[in-house]
């Protein structure tokens, strides 16, 4: 009797370890599937910061460096007597050649003078003309934009709106989506990370 008794016990332990291993896999299955959905989500959010990012240094507008209030931007059209849109048709990626051209209406320049004299960094000295140390702009720039506005007209708005059109053209006020360049750095980086946390759920302990 005794001897039944003790033939029972290992076999016992041995299925209880084996509950204890199959509990154990089932944890870390969870884990790392959890872990493995929070890595495809991140990694598929810096694929879309990427792309948009891009989409944008694409359809940068020479106006998209303007740093002003809400409050600022709906004074100056108010002051100009622009609706909003008519400001929406004139910001239009399908208007840009007119906008390059300067073959917009005259409150439409008077806009961008509006807007430009509020901006923290100043481009026009006490007598409306243009400061390129104000500007901060590098020595290629500035010839650019020097060159450029050579053949400036003398009425103050179209002055004003040809040299943001002269610094766009320039590349001195061009938006630089510098932030996606990081981004493939950033992203090798979490690869790393989330696959030295997916590895330590490759081996088990017993």
């Amino acid at each position: 009797m005794k001897l039944k008794l003790q033939g029972t016990i290992p076999h016992n332990r041995s299925f209880n370890s084996v509950a204890i291993v199959l509990n154990k896999w089932k944890t870390h299955l969870k884990l790392f599937s959890l872990k493995l959905t929070m890595f495809i989500t991140r990694l598929a959010t810096f694929l879309l910061l990427i792309v948009v990012s891009l989409s944008q240094a694409k359809e940068s507008q020479p106006f998209d460096f303007f740093e002003g209030t809400y409050h600022d931007f709906i004074d100056c059209l108010k002051i100009n007597n622009i609706t909003i849109e008519e400001y929406e048709k004139f910001d239009d990626i399908d208007n840009l050649d007119n906008v390059l051209k300067e073959n917009v209406e005259l409150k439409h320049k008077c806009n961008i003078k509006c807007q430009l004299e509020r901006e923290p960094t100043k481009w026009l000295n006490a007598r409306g003309e243009v400061d390129l140390k104000s500007m901060k702009a590098t020595s290629e720039t500035a010839v650019s934009i020097s060159k450029c506005m050579e053949k400036a007209p003398q009425e103050a708005c179209a002055y004003v709106y040809k040299l943001v059109i002269c610094a766009f053209k320039s590349g001195h006020s061009a938006i630089k989506f510098a932030s996606y360049e990081h981004i493939p750095e950033e992203t090798g980086g979490l690869i790393a990370e989330q696959q030295a946390d997916l590895f330590d759920y490759d081996t088990i302990d017993l």
